[in-house]
């Protein structure tokens, strides 16, 4: 349902955020506040051709089950702070996905691409009014986007060839297929200093389609991937008032406008700023 209606989902989150984005608008900077970061961290399908025993203590990283079916996916992306407690960010992510299932004896395997945007919020700070000087900091995500994938599943008796969705009948990938993704996650970030960051991420991506494992089900329940990564965020700005109009001078911080160069008298400073604006 979620993924049926990206725009309703758009509505809600812009209406839920803006009246705190409106109140600090006047504390937003362009140049300031980017990061890049990376994460690394395992994906897990659920859907059709999943069997999650239905046991607990069989799904902590404690447990030998806990790594069945368990892919490494890897993410990037480039984030803006909007303002203390808002931030916006853009993803790549890649990885491998796969599922089974003993009651049908199922499996398939696929790949995922995906690109996606979401929105960050920092409900504690902002809940609780903690100071910004702390370093631990918490936060929830949601966000939109498009993935494209494959899978091909097989009999995991026979391993006979059965359906797939971006391969042929040899296991030859040949194309792949592109749908809408939406997920809803939690993260936790250590605060090095001001340039650095550390993660953990834990997040649900609900996808648009029934066929990510191959096999379409009459159930109505809900296919996707969740996605656990630890990582790290580097935090830079964008210094537009380096140079001059003419991209040449470092303007003078004193009253006046004219070019500056330390260590050259202004006779010499004319003469080389009338030759490059020749």
């Amino acid at each position: 349902m979620l993924t049926k209606h990206p725009l309703i989902i758009l509505i809600f989150l812009f209406v839920f955020f803006s009246k705190p984005l409106l109140k600090a608008q006047n504390t937003f900077s362009f140049s300031d506040g980017w990061g890049i970061g990376a994460n690394i961290g395992l994906n897990y399908f659920y859907g059709d051709v999943s069997d999650d025993k239905g046991r607990i203590w069989n799904n902590t990283p404690l447990s030998g089950f806990y790594y069945t079916d368990k892919n490494v996916m890897i993410s990037t992306h480039l984030s803006k702070d909007l303002s203390r407690f808002f931030g916006l960010r853009g993803h790549l992510a890649y990885g491998k996905i796969s599922g089974s299932n003993e009651k049908t004896n199922m499996y398939f395997n696929g790949s995922i691409y995906s690109m996606e945007m979401d929105l960050t919020f920092q409900y504690i700070d902002f809940f609780f009014n903690r100071p910004e000087s702390k370093k631990m900091k918490y936060y929830a995500f949601g966000g939109l986007g498009l993935f494209s994938y494959n899978s091909i599943r097989r009999d995991a008796l026979t391993n006979d060839f059965q359906y797939a969705r971006g391969f042929d009948d040899k296991g030859v990938a040949i194309k792949l297929s592109t749908e809408k993704v939406a997920k809803l996650g939690l993260g936790i970030a250590y605060q090095l200093n001001k340039k650095w960051l550390f993660n953990f991420e834990s997040s649900l991506h609900y996808v648009s389609t029934d066929y990510l494992d191959s096999y379409k089900s009459t159930d109505s329940k809900l296919e996707g991937y969740g996605f656990m990564s630890f990582g790290f965020v580097y935090k830079f700005n964008f210094d537009f008032n380096k140079h001059n109009s003419n991209g040449l001078w470092e303007k003078s911080k004193g009253d006046n406008d004219r070019t500056h160069n330390s260590g050259l008298t202004n006779k010499k400073k004319k003469k080389l700023h009338n030759k490059w604006k020749k």
